[in-house]
This record gives structure tokens, C-alpha cells and sequence, in this order.
């Protein structure tokens, strides 16, 4: 007997209507359904006309979707009536719009009983069946499912209750029985948040262009997961054949063998036996359990259902998971169009902030700096200075600037000119880096932790 493919048609066309009638509930549930979660073909037509819509700004009622619709297609026929009449329909059928969300919510469970249903099709219908390969194609779907909407989980307790979660910690910390918390890479940064990065903490790394915040995710991604830990590294600037040259370029440093991920990356930058020490350190970080995802103009809901459904691959092969790097907030393409820029950045701060939690891991949030700092005697950035401030400090536990003099000294038209103290002054600082902790919860706020950086190499290291 075949299977019946699950659908509600009647719960699409109610959460249609409730938009076309109160268009106001569309942002609350745009984030819950895609136009190919509807199993109605003309159902994701009209979704995808409304997010259109909304998306250049406009209000996405009744009259503005038919006008965008147009006359041609509007008098299409569909079963007895036009398109137009089917939309009249829709919205005069009694739908209320506080029931939008539940609408939206069972439109993309029902979509995602048919793709596990997909999924397994050929075991049910008996075809051929490799069975290893199989599983970790169905796993891999199941855990994209799973992913395609993550938000914040809430628990609740009594003090009582919190205070002796807080004491069991405590005395397992004293006993030596605690869960060792994943490093840095950097000491003096562990000890200034609480010993190193916090599980289910957001942490915000700010600075202006050049100020090292690239080399700081991916230093940070490439400590954890050499200590075995599984880390995320979501790039949506640099391809991966540039963090990878970056990573390679920072082992070798540490292996005291000077290889800039510019040599790395340029044809002809490198001789044979350059081309050797590259290529063993490369086979050797095969090992290391990093994944990098490229490619921008992706969401934080993209990225947060990318990074769950990695993290669960992780977890099947026993590997926990170390952290996630987000490079850069300032280019995460916002779910919708806002009026203002700081909204849009709140959407990816609270979806950061939601992503750690639910994968209860650091989040590092790496953010840009505006212009503020060029104008002030004292480069050092701020609050103010993040675009978008107020999102990133509310939802962050930790706010880290970074603030590289080494930068400023070599554009001075002192050391243009070839001047001995300009050339004196950029060397004495050419290799410093402060990490400027101005939010903190897990310790001291207004604390600098100053380290060493070589921005060629991709290198960062404790002094």
C-alpha cells in the first residue's frame, strides 16, 4: 500500500491568510517556514510572494500580494476559480492571527515528516541497501531536520536547586573530577574568563579592519581542536583554502619555520622544499576534528542549522564539541529586511547568544568596529565604537576588543619617510597584540591581556 505523504492543506492556507490579513504577524513566524516546506506547489508560490514583498520593504497584505501577483497570473485558473478568487477565499475564511505561529509551526513539522519519510523510502520499499552508507545518510538528514529551526531552550529551578549544582561544581573542581574546560590557546586570556571559554557563553571579538580578529577565531578553532575538542569554523569572507593556508602557516610557526599564508596562498610563492613542510603540516591537521564552512550570504538560522546538524555528526563519533566561530557578524545576511542596521544585528546577536546555549559550547562572535577609534588620539576601541553596540552587549557574556599599535605606527608618514625613530617605534611594537576585556562575566571586566602576534603567520601566542 502506499504511503499517504503528510500535509495540512487547510493549516498552509490558514497561516497565508493570517499574514494577508495581519501582516504585522509575518516577521514572528518568516523565520519558522520557507516556501519549500509547503507540500502545496501554489501555497509556495504565495509564500514566496509575501517574503519577496516584505523583503523590499513593503507591507505584505491582500492587496499588495495581488498587485505583485499581477493580472495574468491572478486570472489563472486553478480548479472552478482564479487565483485572485482563491485568495478572497483565504482571507475571508475566518482565520485568526494569533494563531499564526501554531499555523507556521505545524506547516514545517509537517514538512519534516515528509523528508524523513523521503529519507527512508528506499529501505521501506525494499530496495538495494548498503547499510553502513545508509545510516549516515539517514542520520545526516535526520540531523538536518532537526536543525532547521533552533531556538532557545528555558529550564527553570529553585534556588535551592541552583545552589547545589553550584556546590556539586565546586567540590568537583577541588576533587580534580571536573570536566576540564577546552583552552584558547592562550593562557593568560583562560585565566582572565573564568579559565578558559565557557560553555554555553556567547563572546563578542571587536576590532577594526587588520586588528587580528581572523587570527584570533581561527588561532582559537585550531587550539580546541587539537586538544581533540570538535570545532566550526563559519568563514563568510575567507574561502577555506585561506584559513586552511593560515593554519598551516601558524603550525609552522610554532615549529619555528617562517611560511607567511601569503607565500601559501600565491602561485609561485613557494620552492619545492617550502612545498613539503606546507604539505606534512596539512596531512597532519587532517586529523584534527575542524570543519570550515564558506560562503556568505547565509543567515544565523543557516548557520545555527548548519552547526547543529555538525555537532551531532561530532557527538555519533564520540567528539565533543569545542566551539564555534562565527567570521564575521557584520556580513550574516538578516532573515528579513529591516528599516535600521542595528536590527538586523540584534537578530544575529540573539541567534548567536541562542546558538550556544542550545549546543551549550562558547560561540565566538567575531564583530567589526566602526571608524570611531581613527579620530582619537588613543586608537583603543570601545562599546560605542561596535556597529550595532547595544545588541552585542546585551546578549554578550564576554566582549573582547582587539587593538593592534603595531598597525597605526607603520601607516604614520614618519615611518613612510623612512624615519630611524618611526622605524624604531613600529619595532618595538610590530608583534603586540591587546585583548582589551571590557565585558566579562566569568571574571574581571576592564582587564588587557597582552600577547604576541605575528598577523603574517596567523600567529598568536602568550608572551
Amino acid at each position: 500500500m502506499a504511503d499517504v505523504i503528510p500535509a495540512d492543506l487547510d493549516t498552509e492556507a490558514g497561516l497565508i491568510g493570517c499574514v494577508l490579513t495581519s501582516p504585522a504577524v509575518f516577521p514572528l513566524v518568516q523565520h519558522l517556514v520557507a516556501p519549500e516546506h509547503f507540500h502545496e506547489p501554489l501555497h509556495a508560490y504565495l509564500w514566496e510572494t509575501i517574503a519577496a514583498v516584505s523583503a523590499s520593504g513593503d507591507t505584505p497584505n491582500y492587496m499588495k500580494i495581488r498587485a505583485a501577483i499581477g493580472p495574468a497570473a491572478g486570472g489563472r485558473d486553478i480548479g472552478g476559480r482564479t487565483l485572485v478568487q482563491y485568495l478572497t477565499n483565504i482571507t475571508a475564511n475566518g482565520v485568526v492571527p494569533a494563531f499564526a505561529e501554531e499555523y507556521a509551526r505545524t506547516v514545517q513539522q509537517y514538512w519534516q515528516l515528509r523528508e524523513l519519510a523521503a529519507t527512508t523510502s528506499n529501505v521501506r520499499e525494499g530496495g538495494p541497501v548498503i547499510p553502513g552508507p545508509t545510516l549516515e545518510r539517514i542520520y545526516a538528514e535526520v540531523d538536518k531536520v532537526r536543525a532547521s529551526f533552533v531556538s532557545q531552550k528555558s529550564t527553570s529551578a529553585t534556588l535551592a536547586e541552583a545552589g547545589e549544582v553550584l556546590i556539586a561544581g565546586i567540590t568537583a573542581d577541588l576533587q580534580g573530577t571536573a570536566v576540564k574546560l577546552a583552552s584558547s590557546g592562550i593562557r593568560t586570556l583562560d585565566r582572565e574568563i573564568g579559565g578558559g571559554p565557557q560553555p554555553a557563553n556567547l563572546i563578542t571579538a571587536a576590532g577594526r579592519t587588520s586588528m587580528g580578529k581572523s587570527i584570533l577565531g581561527t588561532e582559537i578553532a585550531l587550539a580546541m581542536s587539537d586538544q581533540g575538542c570538535a570545532t566550526i569554523y563559519h568563514s563568510l569572507e575567507m574561502s577555506r583554502r585561506q584559513i586552511a593556508a593560515r593554519t598551516a602557516s601558524s603550525e609552522l610557526q610554532r615549529r619555528n619555520i617562517r611560511i607567511s599564508y601569503e607565500q601559501i596562498m600565491r602561485r609561485g610563492g613557494l620552492d619545492y622544499r617550502q612545498a613539503e613542510l606546507v604539505a606534512g603540516v596539512v596531512y597532519e591537521q587532517r586529523q584534527q576534528p575542524m570543519t570550515i564552512e564558506d560562503g556568505g550570504g547565509r543567515t544565523i538560522g543557516d548557520i545555527a542549522a548548519s552547526s547543529d546538524r555538525l555537532a551531532n555528526a561530532y557527538a555519533r563519533k564520540g567528539t565533543a564539541l569545542g566551539c564555534v566561530v562565527i567570521d564575521h557578524a557584520h556580513i550574516v545576511r538578516p532573515a528579513r529586511a529591516y528599516r535600521r542596521e542595528d536590527e538586523g544585528l540584534k537578530e544575529v546577536a540573539d541567534g548567536a547568544l541562542a546558538l550556544a546555549k542550545h549546543l551549550d559550547c562558547p560561540v565566538f562572535l567575531l564583530a567589526q568596529c566602526n571608524r570611531g577609534p581613527e579620530g582619537r588620539e588613543d586608537k583603543r576601541p570601545g562599546l560605542a565604537d561596535i556597529r550595532g553596540a547595544g545588541a552585542f552587549e546585551e546578549n554578550s557574556d564576554t566582549v573582547i576588543f582587539l587593538y593592534r599599535p603595531g598597525y597605526y605606527a607603520e601607516r604614520t608618514q614618519a615611518f613612510r619617510d623612512g624615519c630611524p625613530n618611526a622605524r624604531d617605534d613600529f619595532d618595538r611594537v610590530r608583534h603586540d597584540l591587546e585583548l582589551i576585556i571590557d565585558k566579562n562575566r566569568a571574571g574581571r571586566p576592564n582587564q588587557t591581556v597582552r600577547v604576541w602576534v605575528d598577523p603574517a603567520l596567523n600567529a598568536i601566542r602568550d608572551r
